[in-house]
């Protein structure tokens, strides 16, 4: 029975046909009808948020983690309900959520490896043996989970659950349950999933999201999964084949890749194909067809480039300050806006992955430039040179990763963690003392900043369509008219053509107007590729208005790669509107919007183009710096770090802190230990989908 069936039976009480309030000739409600066109349609296109990666206690993970949600409720607290979330008592809500401004659209994509197992075999109320067995061996190896060395925990699990039953009948209510949220012209709810290979210490992991009525029956896991071909092959078997299925991958996390999500193109010795060979182009075209948007930002960091030694595409005599942003596995470059858990180039630096390495473990601070968005784009300019296509042609969302069935709960300000009882408490957030064991005394202690630490409340989805349906939506994504942020809403308009805009066209965008949307502009859009044999340079139009809700802007900036002669890449960041830097807020975290714009746009042209080079162009947003989420909690707690025991190093239970010593920059030793409050700042930002030029071949 095919999953489109199996949806039928479930909502046999929900009639098709029935017409949603603000649709027009058209059926909205179930079973994927869709209005023909939304009473709001906009031809000018507009902004969606979005969410397109989550997860609900259906995964592996956040089940052992007490997500107290499933899909419907993750789902409806997208649309602006509530959810539960647990605190100490990993059995019941201690606090609830609820997002200042519902989304558009959402996926909720849990785990496709062991789906719903433990949610259907392990109850709370009545664990079985093999349930606690397995709740206390992952929550005391949990650093093996997040650093991707999960093979002990896959093993015991498929020990323990031998006859564990198929995921068809989750997978099928998980279905149900988008059909049965999605609204059209309201709100649009996709079926998706992750597929969540770990090879080595490597997270090479997608997103699925699908459109259609004939989806495939079951999720696809990664057991016995040597690469991501094997992923795709299914797909299109499965999905591509149909006349009622499509869908999209979204790699995410590639910062935690170690080398390994995109693979440079070109000698035997290095491969981005199918058994372990040079890339074809038929698999290059397939890669580009599936990997359609990328996640750029998310809880784990964001995978933009990192500062220096070629991370952020620049020469090492380099460095783009503003790569300093929310950095997973950084390591140390000597710089005032280095992270506390920065470790020494050599034990962070890897070098691209070759046929022979593929089978080897690599550490897991290990990063590779193509880890990296700008690494990635150059190396899939690089590639069409080689095979004729571009396989890293993609464009960019952010998402949270949330594993408390929370979508798009961005905001800095009341931050609960990402996980559950895993995170949620002060010191496993802030940092804590650490004593070796042969030290009962603690003298030798060391104050250690967590991953958690590192993990920030994630990014959203941008979509430029006409209007709230599945189908607009999906267009949009395969189109790449896309763009991510790290959290603020803010909009974002990206156009490039031949030739001058006209004088008054941030006037006309400002106004509310469209002139390329409408035709009376020539223009391509974000994600699109400038037309070719025009003759001058391409000039870029960048438009930005902040959210409300958040900071006020601080510049536009063009990040331009350029496929040169030699076959290196060259990087430039070039500002292009805005002031170089913004005051930092207040110690109570207040911002000082003084004389500052509620939008920015400016218009460039590329004097140096060549139109014999291949190159890439996007755009990056910065808002005015703003307190960072680990900052807001200390101000918020009112922590005084001249406070801390200077014996101990630590607040005393009777003071209320006890736990926030993470708070603090902390020197000195037993007996003399002394505490500075930290004030960490970040500049909230947007990235577009490239904008891309393809000379001749």
């Amino acid at each position: 029975m095919r999953v489109s069936s199996l949806i039928a039976c479930t909502l046999c009480l929900f009639p098709l046909g029935c017409t949603s309030g603000s649709s027009v000739n058209g059926s909205g409600g179930t079973g994927g009808a869709e209005p023909m066109r939304c009473a709001d349609y906009d031809p000018g296109l507009r902004v969606l948020w979005g969410e397109t990666h989550v997860h609900t206690r259906l995964s592996l993970d956040a089940f052992w983690f007490n997500s107290l949600a499933g899909p419907r409720e993750a789902l409806q607290f997208a649309k602006g309900g509530t959810i539960g979330v647990a605190c100490e008592d990993r059995t019941v809500a201690c606090d609830t959520r609820q997002l200042d401004r519902p989304l558009d659209f959402a996926a909720i994509t849990d785990h496709a490896e062991f789906l719903g197992t433990f949610d259907e075999q392990c109850r709370r109320d009545d664990p079985a043996a093999a349930c606690s067995a397995v709740e206390q061996f992952i929550l005391n190896n949990i650093n093996e989970l997040i650093e991707g060395n999960n093979n002990n925990i896959v093993e015991l699990l498929n020990t323990l659950f031998p006859d564990r039953a198929p995921s068809t009948d989750v997978w099928a209510q998980m279905i149900a349950d988008a059909e049965l949220e999605n609204d059209p012209c309201d709100f649009t709810a996709f079926a998706a999933y992750e597929f969540s290979p770990l090879f080595n210490g490597s997270t090479v992991h997608r997103n699925v999201l699908f459109m259609g009525n004939d989806l495939p029956e079951n999720v696809f896991e990664f057991t016995g999964v040597e690469n991501e071909w094997d992923f795709f092959d299914h797909l299109e078997a499965e999905c591509g084949s149909s006349d009622d299925c499509d869908y999209v991958t979204i790699p995410h996390n590639p910062n935690l890749a170690a080398g390994r999500m995109f693979f440079p193109v070109g000698t035997p010795e290095i491969f981005a194909g199918r058994n372990k060979g040079p890339l074809t182009p038929e698999d290059a075209a397939l890669r580009a067809r599936n990997d359609v948007v990328v996640e750029i930002h998310q809880l784990k960091g964001q995978s933009e480039c990192m500062p220096g030694f070629g991370f952020d595409g620049l020469s090492n005599d380099e460095v783009d300050m503003d790569c300093f942003f929310e950095n997973n596995k950084p390591y140390c470059t000597g710089s005032p806006l280095d992270s506390p858990r920065c470790l020494p180039p050599e034990d962070t630096i890897c070098s691209s992955i070759t046929s022979n390495q593929l089978e080897e473990a690599v550490p897991f601070s290990c990063s590779a430039p193509n880890d990296f968005m700008r690494g990635a784009l150059a190396e899939g300019l690089k590639a069409r040179n080689v095979v004729g296509v571009n396989p890293y042609q993609f464009g960019v969302i952010g998402a949270t990763d949330q594993h408390n069935a929370n979508p798009g709960d961005t905001k800095e300000e009341g931050y609960i963690g990402a996980a559950g009882v895993l995170d949620n408490s002060p010191e496993v957030q802030l940092g804590r003392w650490s004593c070796e064991l042969d030290d009962p005394e603690c003298t030798e202690r060391q104050f250690e900043r967590t991953v958690a630490f590192s993990n920030n409340p994630g990014g959203l989805a941008a979509v430029w369509a006409p209007e709230n349906t599945r189908a607009a939506i999906f267009e949009a994504l395969r189109a790449k008219r896309t763009y991510s942020t790290s959290g603020p809403r803010m909009e974002v308009r990206s156009y490039a053509r031949f030739g001058e805009f006209p004088a008054d066209f941030c006037e006309k965008l400002s106004a509310g107007e469209t002139p390329v949307e409408s035709g009376s502009i020539d223009a391509v859009m974000m994600g699109a590729v400038l037309p070719a044999g025009l003759t001058g340079s391409p000039r870029f139009a960048i438009w930005a208005a902040q959210d409300v809700n958040s900071a006020p802007l601080e510049r536009i900036q063009i990040i331009k790669g350029t496929l040169e002669e030699s076959g290196e890449v060259q990087t430039e960041v070039i500002t292009i509107a805005g002031a170089p830097d913004g005051p930092s807020p207040n110690q109570d975290c207040t911002v000082d919007a003084t004389a500052r714009p509620e939008t920015l746009c400016a218009t460039w042209e590329d004097a140096e183009f060549d139109p014999n080079e291949d190159a890439y162009y996007y755009a990056r947003i910065l808002e005015q710096p703003t307190c960072r989420w680990s900052t807001r909690r200390c101000v918020t707690q009112g922590v005084n770090c001249a406070d801390l025991d200077p014996a101990d190093g630590t607040f005393s239970s009777e003071s209320g802190n006890a736990g926030y010593e993470g708070c603090c920059e902390i020197s000195g030793s037993p007996g003399s230990f002394d505490g500075v409050n930290r004030f960490d700042v970040i500049r909230e930002r947007a990235w577009t989908s490239p904008i891309w030029y393809e000379s001749p071949i």
